[in-house]
């Protein structure tokens, strides 16, 4: 997470965007920080960019057979979303779709901006602010 009042270029164009609070990845912890800013600081305003098409980060990314956590999702998934499948120890699509259910149930999709690779972040400290460059992916 970029903290101050970062730029992001829109997604349709090159100009500037500004939000208060930039997140890099979509994967679990961008996720999460993501709904605690819907939820615990309403009125910031904010933008989660992933490089990726999907979210999920490592749950999307490597799909091999058997892939799963080595944590149990008691404790390695939301607090604001106790885990209640039966299989504590979860494969990766589980986790997927818990991750997907978050996104779903919090509105958070309207925040996300796949397909959006960061490729810097400059602090300027005259201003205080984060310019970042992205590149959108083509599609």
């Amino acid at each position: 997470m970029v903290p101050s009042d970062p730029q992001v270029p829109a997604p349709s164009t090159s100009a500037r965007h500004e939000v208060d609070v930039l997140v890099v990845g979509a994967g679990l912890s961008g996720i999460g920080a993501a709904r605690h800013l819907l939820v615990d600081r309403p009125g910031t305003t904010f933008a989660v960019l992933e490089a990726r098409d999907a979210i999920g980060g490592t749950w999307d990314l490597f799909r091999y057979p058997g892939i799963r956590s080595d944590s149990d999702l008691h404790t390695f998934g939301y607090a604001f979303k106790p885990w209640t499948d039966d299989d504590s120890i979860a494969d990766g699509d589980k986790i997927l779709d818990y991750l997907h259910e978050v996104v779903e149930e919090n509105d958070l999709a309207r925040h996300l901006h796949l397909g959006h690779r960061v490729l810097a972040a400059d602090f300027d400290s005259a201003t205080a602010r984060w310019s970042v460059r992205v590149r959108r992916a083509a599609r």
